[in-house]
């Protein structure tokens, strides 16, 4: 949820991050972790931080929402299906890189390891379906126009 919070507050500025990842969302408080006993009087392995608050980091690539927007964005991993297929960006992508940073919070894997274009599309079909067919005929040049043209 403090994650969420956080972005919002930056879209709120009408910002768009563009590079949300794990690495550039920080733990707000510097205590020490704090260890948390269990049920029983058993002591849980894990420890945990001491509050929930986050903070984003590297703010080098934000953009206005209604400034310039450079056609790639994003670490690849993060990267929403707009900006992988050249259909612009805005909000929503940055929305789009909060998910898959949960899931890999959830799971400990990054949810699209990928450095390919194609590869990158075919990992986000398996996962959640066909693209959409109006994104697939507006995707602009290079192998994913290609790929969906013919």
């Amino acid at each position: 949820a403090r994650l969420l919070e956080a972005v919002r507050y930056v879209h709120g500025l009408g910002l768009v991050h563009t590079d949300l990842k794990p690495e550039n969302v920080l733990l707000a408080d510097c205590a020490p972790l704090q260890e948390r006993g269990g049920g029983g009087g058993k002591r849980l392995a894990s420890l945990l931080p001491a509050s929930n608050e986050v903070t984003l980091i590297d703010f080098g690539s934000a953009a206005w929402v209604d400034g310039h927007h450079s056609a790639t964005v994003s670490t690849r991993h993060y990267r929403s299906p707009e900006v992988v297929m050249g259909l612009g960006w805005s909000l929503p992508t940055d929305i789009w890189s909060v998910g898959c940073i949960l899931v890999e919070l959830l799971t400990g894997d990054v949810l699209f390891n990928t450095h390919h274009d194609l590869e990158h599309l075919a990992m986000m079909e398996a996962a959640l379906g066909r693209i959409p067919e109006d994104m697939a005929l507006r995707a602009q040049g290079g192998a994913c126009a290609d790929c969906f043209r013919g």
